[in-house]
């Protein structure tokens, strides 16, 4: 078992980052899509905002066969793409047209249509979304927003607010991705970092962590020092290796390699660090040798050590 920091497992911020990505995605392309490129789309379907003033008219006052429709002012419409071919009679149709830098969107009831197939525009019959009166317009192709598929109150003019001022809505955007995206990252690089601290407690060395050449090579190295007479305890990350209260070495994984440091001083002529006490296993067939080198350190350093050990302490008698 490990510590708490390491049990909490590092998909689970991916999974949020990925989660959060495809919503941050969602929200600004629901706020602020129309107001960007009001042409652009997501799984073909664009958003609009709905400024126009409609009144709520009773079914009883308008004749059979005729349709009207209520949108409340402020509201934000979803429309799907649509061919226009493939309109209907009585559809809820949304179309654009671009006045001095500025985009108008009219909403109305579909009833029929004329393609010119020259000029590629449509003469469009319809009538407005609270009275029956017919009207006539021209669309280009490229002006259809497409078929109204519903509509989300007081979102549209949320957007409206947002947008009115440049700096503002950018702010949003950048406000928005630093706290949907920035804090799954944040965790994802702390536990990462915790995980590479280790353990608090002395477990000894991880297998859950191990390659499986790795820990062929662990149980082999404390299977050899086991049966050599020595003990094994935990220690931080890593195994303590005994002869009797002597601590003769540490059994860790390091940078992927396994590793048998010896606890001894070896001294060089040039008073330098002598690393032949630092025993790396870096391959299963690097087994054999490093038993020996193993037991050869025990042979000369550490076995008189435990001989001693092992012998019962004398009992000094005073002289009365």
């Amino acid at each position: 078992m490990r510590n708490l920091a390491e049990q909490k497992k590092l998909a689970t911020p991916i999974i949020w980052f990925i989660f959060m990505a495809i919503l941050y995605v969602v929200i600004i392309g629901v706020l602020f899509l129309n107001v960007i490129d009001v042409d652009m789309t997501i799984a073909g379907y664009r958003f609009y905002d709905f400024n126009e003033e409609v009144q709520k008219v009773d079914p009883y006052e308008i004749d059979d066969g005729e349709t009207v429709f209520y949108i409340e002012k402020g509201s934000k419409v979803l429309v799907k793409e649509v061919e226009i071919d493939d309109l209907k009679r009585d559809d809820v149709i949304a179309y654009y047209e671009k006045d001095a830098q500025k985009v108008i969107v009219h909403t109305a009831i579909y009833l029929e249509h004329r393609t010119n197939l020259v000029t590629e525009e449509s003469n469009y019959i319809m009538h407005a979304l609270d009275n029956t009166e017919q009207y006539s317009d021209t669309i280009a192709s490229d002006r259809l927003l497409g078929k109204y598929v519903t509509a989300i109150p007081v979102l549209g003019m949320v957007t409206a607010y947002l947008s009115a001022n440049a700096g503002l809505m950018y702010a949003v955007i950048v406000v928005l991705a630093l706290f949907m995206l920035g804090i799954p990252l944040i965790v994802f690089v702390l536990r990462l970092k915790a995980r590479r601290i280790g353990s608090p407690f002395p477990e000894g060395v991880n297998v859950n962590k191990l390659k499986t050449e790795n820990l062929y090579i662990y149980e082999n190295i404390r299977e050899f020092i086991l049966s050599g007479g020595m003990k094994i305890e935990n220690g931080y990350d890593c195994d303590l290796i005994y002869v009797g209260d002597t601590l003769f070495g540490v059994l860790h994984c390091t940078n992927g390699n396994m590793y048998v440091n010896i606890n001894k001083n070896f001294q060089r002529y040039d008073n330098k660090l002598d690393r032949s006490g630092y025993i790396c296993i870096p391959h299963a067939g690097n087994l054999e040798s490093a038993k020996k080198r193993i037991n050869s350190v025990y042979r000369a350093y550490f076995m008189d050590m435990k001989y001693k050990a092992s012998q019962p302490r004398r009992r000094v008698q005073k002289r009365k």
